[in-house]
């Protein structure tokens, strides 16, 4: 997991939930009046209603709490863990089959550009071990992938 700015793993909780505007600041006021240490928030909109992706900045045991919390509140539907994922797309002349593989990152070639996708520590590695051959590299990353069909 990616490193916070306290030293403390980084911890990524999906949230989906219905009710619109009226549960958004419910669940915006959760977070300030718990003093959830949030490091990254996403909104989007699905078929079944709003998700939010928030990133939080605090041990395991504390960020399972504070997803208990969320979870009771009333127009949520899951709250649950998610899986970071970092993705990049990667201009290179070396043979990043070969280091995708031994990095276990998801690579596949897309005309020029190599589009990898993996956890942040095996991005690291593959871009790394790419080394001076990489031309050119545009991360955008880490993102969220929901765990357990959250």
């Amino acid at each position: 997991m990616p490193e916070a700015s306290t030293g403390v793993a980084l911890n990524t909780v999906e949230v989906r939930f219905t009710g619109g505007m009226l549960a958004l600041n419910r669940l915006l006021m959760t977070l300030q009046n718990k003093r959830m240490p949030v490091a990254g928030f996403t909104l989007g909109r699905d078929g079944g209603g709003l998700r939010a992706t928030i990133v939080l900045d605090c041990p395991p045991e504390s960020a399972l709490r504070y997803t208990a919390l969320i979870s009771a509140l009333a127009d949520v539907t899951e709250a649950g863990p998610a899986e970071t994922i970092e993705i990049a797309l990667v201009e290179t002349s070396a043979d990043w089959r070969t280091v995708a593989e031994q990095s276990g990152v998801q690579a596949r070639e897309d005309g020029k550009l190599v589009v990898a996708s993996g956890g942040p520590e095996k991005m690291d590695d593959f871009l790394a071990t790419l080394g001076e051959d990489v031309e050119d590299v545009v991360r955008l990353g880490p993102v969220a992938r929901p765990e357990g069909g959250v």
